[in-house]
């Protein structure tokens, strides 16, 4: 009896782990699950700036998929959020990117980026801030999975993202 419980605790803390929920998420893993209804006041982010916000998905699906970007010194967090039902106004964050080190005249873009010139709104780039039309210098780059509800880890060859203000 002892050893199938522990199987069974076993199988579920490798499942836990095992979707990749969280995985770039740094310090602020705890923000996995967390509901909110505001993105300005997300509990666990006193202090952050917000950057900016893109819906990921087409506004007609039957559920949002959001990123928020928001900023604490030379700290970037990406927050990947679903609105399961779009009559109710409940957000679920389900992954977290951390960007430490980001230097002046770099930043994150989200919901305007290309790959290979194709648009893929669910592409989160570190880049480099240009006056032209495109940021063509990208540091790192991960992309949201809709189907497996996790960010995965990119190549940045052919990754671009619109400068905003150009």
């Amino acid at each position: 009896m002892r050893i199938r419980l522990f199987l069974v605790v076993c199988f579920f803390i490798v499942s836990l782990f095992a979707n990749g929920q969280g995985k770039y998420a740094g310090a602020k893993k705890s923000l996995l699950g967390t509901l909110y209804t505001d993105n300005r006041n997300i509990p666990g982010l006193k202090g952050w700036i917000f950057m900016e916000g893109a819906l990921l998905n087409e506004i007609t699906d039957p559920e949002f998929i959001i990123a928020d970007v928001f900023k604490r010194g030379s700290t970037y967090l990406v927050i990947i959020s679903i609105k399961e039902d779009t009559a109710s106004d409940k957000h679920e964050i389900y992954d977290v990117v951390e960007i430490k080190g980001v230097l002046k005249g770099w930043t994150v873009r989200t919901g305007t980026c290309r790959q290979n010139k194709q648009s893929n709104s669910y592409i989160i780039a570190w880049g480099k801030e240009s006056g032209d039309e495109y940021m063509k210098l990208i540091k790192r780059a991960w992309k949201f999975d809709p189907d497996k509800r996790r960010i995965i880890l990119i190549p940045v060859k052919g990754i671009d993202c619109e400068n905003i203000g150009c």
